[in-house]
């Protein structure tokens, strides 16, 4: 009885801070991705991401019916992502067990709600500042605890690490952390080469950091190469090309010494990790999905097997391999397998909208004090479209995150469409 009016007081304090301040609703959406999961209640089962984010949406739909905000002004990209939502919806006929289709349904569905709702209530820098303080405190607890967790395991149980021990933090697994991390490391590090206040370098360099260590900790190839990757782009296009050589000169030099200083077992695992042979292997294991997936697709090329029905198909065609993942280390390989080619071609379509919306207007925030945090949200958008490639992470929230970075890149091209629109008033 008592747990459940905690539960309920909980439930009714988040609907009043999201009734009273909307755009809290991001923030705390936010802080509860890396505790995505459900909370056992006997015959009732609450999902916390999702009910944070039926509230936000339920406010935003009363505030809009009863004009009191206009929670659903801005449409961009919106209607590129229609195809591919008509493409899923038409492979969910397909379905063979309910639960599933609409699990992978709403997960994709809560991808664009949350974008929606990111480029309509994020209208001020001071929101902006405050959602982005909310993904880098986030960061730094997910950090603090995979931290703290991975060297206890080294300190009790040393033998662990010269397995296949990880940082995991909240995430059961240490893919999906190195793939939350991605995507927030490319903003934090450019605000931290922008910053012009002590403080906020000081609390920004400690986040950073916090978010390496435990980047590093995950020991996920994938993860590293594609930051890597979205870090060459934003180097590539940053204005302070200079500033950076220094600090980067220094935080390669610092990493190096790190490196050598680590306990012999944790560094005997980098080196391990980082080695040609291993990252063969694990190619070598990555690419079998291929040959996998093709096989199950071969048959309903157009609309693929049917969204949700993976996990229920993959037994009959694995008996040949050893192959007992639940996705295919590939989020294209996976939607071309579950919704076709029609699927694929609609999901790219939506992906080169982004991409061209997002690069055409580089230009037009180049002369704005906004320009090199948007082309950190930018990199954060990058890594997510690069890690995809050997990852699949519409697990965990860390799409919505995905979603929510996208959403305030926009948000900055509509600051800087508005002042343009009142200059010329």
């Amino acid at each position: 009885m008592i747990f459940w009016i905690c539960t309920t007081s909980v439930v009714f304090i988040i609907a009043g801070v999201i009734f009273y301040k909307p755009y809290l609703g991001v923030a705390l959406i936010i802080v509860s991705i890396p505790f995505e999961g459900i909370i056992d209640l006997g015959h009732f089962s609450i999902y916390p991401l999702e009910t944070i984010l039926a509230i936000l949406v339920l406010v935003c739909i009363y505030k809009s019916v009863l004009g009191r905000d206009n929670c659903f002004r801005s449409t961009k990209l919106m209607y590129c992502c229609i195809p591919f939502v008509l493409c899923i919806m038409l492979s969910a006929v397909k379905s063979i067990e309910l639960s599933l289709t609409v699990k992978e349904i709403v997960r994709w569905l809560e991808l664009f709600v949350i974008y929606y709702i990111t480029i309509n209530l994020i209208n001020d820098d001071k929101k902006m500042r405050v959602i982005l303080y909310s993904i880098f405190l986030t960061m730094a607890m997910v950090s603090v605890f995979g931290i703290i967790n991975y060297l206890n395991v080294f300190n009790t149980v040393e033998e662990h690490l010269t397995t296949d021990w990880r940082a995991v933090s909240f995430f059961g697994n240490p893919n999906p952390l190195a793939g939350y991390a991605n995507l927030i490391i490319p903003v934090s590090f450019v605000m931290l080469m922008t910053s012009v206040c002590l403080w906020e370098r000081i609390t920004l360099g400690i986040f950073t950091v916090l978010s390496i260590i435990i980047w590093v900790f995950t020991f996920s190839r994938a993860g590293w190469f594609s930051l890597i990757m979205a870090m060459i782009v934003v180097f590539s296009l940053t204005k302070i090309k200079k500033r950076v050589v220094l600090p980067l000169m220094v935080f390669f030099a610092i990493s190096a010494i790190a490196i050598l200083l680590l306990p012999s077992n944790i560094k005997g695992r980098f080196m391990e990790t980082t080695a040609l042979n291993a990252a063969k292997v694990s190619l070598e294991s990555r690419a079998l999905g291929y040959p996998i997936g093709l096989n199950m697709v071969k048959d309903d090329l157009i609309l693929g097997i049917g969204i949700g029905n993976y996990p229920l198909l993959i037994k009959k065609y694995t008996k040949a391999y050893e192959f007992t993942q639940d996705h295919l280390h590939s989020l294209y390989l996976q939607i071309f397998v579950e919704t076709g080619i029609l699927g694929l071609c609609t999901f790219v379509f939506w992906l080169v909208c982004i991409v061209r919306y997002l690069v055409s207007s580089l230009k037009a925030l180049e002369m704005t004090g906004n320009y090199s945090l948007f082309v950190g949200l930018v990199g954060g958008v990058i890594v997510y479209l690069f890690n995809n490639l050997a990852d699949v992470l519409t697990v965990h929230g860390i799409h919505l995150q995905w979603g929510i970075i996208l959403g305030l890149a926009v948000v900055l091209i509509q600051f800087r469409e508005s002042e343009t629109c009142l200059k010329k008033v």
